[in-house]
């Protein structure tokens, strides 16, 4: 199974409204573009795409979604900031071992998570910027330990890709 995990963009910092509720600022949605332009560069398929039920996530992941006509974006309580790993881990285990997951979710959920499934023993650190995508690897059953990191790319080299 291919996990590409990708951190929301900007979100305006308004205080008005509450963390589940910020939206993508300006410059958030040109990240978010410019991710979404990389994944076609990069010839990426999904199966799913999974965002956490923030709005800025969901944001976020609705503007890469336009690249999949034929998939939703399914918010998922499990991918918020602070959600445990494992909980996530269960989730995974009903999808079939090919398929391709975009999950589009928040720190410290993503850095943690990422941490967990490739080290057996310990957490490597592991710091994702915004709207950053990262490439998992993991087998069968999805545990602790299962995942190889493939790759990650930060949102200034997605805007280089460009072909």
């Amino acid at each position: 199974m291919r996990l590409y995990f990708l951190r929301h963009a900007d979100a305006d910092a308004a205080s008005r409204l509450s963390d589940s509720e910020r939206v993508l600022s300006s410059s958030g949605i040109a990240e978010a573009a410019s991710v979404s332009e990389a994944v076609a560069e990069l010839g990426l398929t999904m199966t799913e795409i999974f965002a956490s039920p923030f709005a800025r996530a969901m944001q976020t992941a609705e503007i890469v979604a336009k690249r999949f006509p034929s998939l939703r974006v399914q918010a998922l309580e499990h991918l918020t900031p602070n959600a445990p790993p494992e909980n996530f881990f269960r989730e995974l285990q009903s999808l079939p071992r090919d398929a391709r997951v975009l999950l589009v979710t928040h720190e410290p959920f993503v850095s943690r998570c990422i941490g967990m499934l490739i080290s057996a023993d310990g957490e490597p650190k592991v710091s994702i910027k915004k709207a950053s995508l990262s490439c998992v690897e993991v087998g069968s059953p999805v545990r602790r330990g299962a995942g190889v990191l493939l790759w990650i790319l930060t949102n200034d080299q997605m805007k280089h890709m460009k072909g």
